[in-house]
């Protein structure tokens, strides 16, 4: 791999990630993994970026009622 592509892929990860800012400065303690998805041509030019944030949730328990309106 030369040193070009690793610079551009890591531009780009750093870009799709800088635009979910808003999404990881809210509710940090359940941010669970960040992914990332790069696409890239033969040559390496990043042609797109995907980022979305995973996050921890409770499990709901069986013998629990839903609260009004969930349901």
């Amino acid at each position: 791999m030369s040193v070009d592509l690793i610079a551009r892929l890591t531009d780009a990860a750093a870009e799709a990630i800088a635009n979910e800012r808003q999404g990881l400065d809210y509710d940090q303690d359940r941010v669970k993994g960040i992914h990332v998805e790069l696409e890239i041509t033969k040559s390496g030019a990043v042609i797109e970026g995907r980022c979305w944030i995973e996050r921890k949730t409770r499990a709901i328990r069986a013998d629990r009622t839903m609260p009004a309106g969930r349901g």
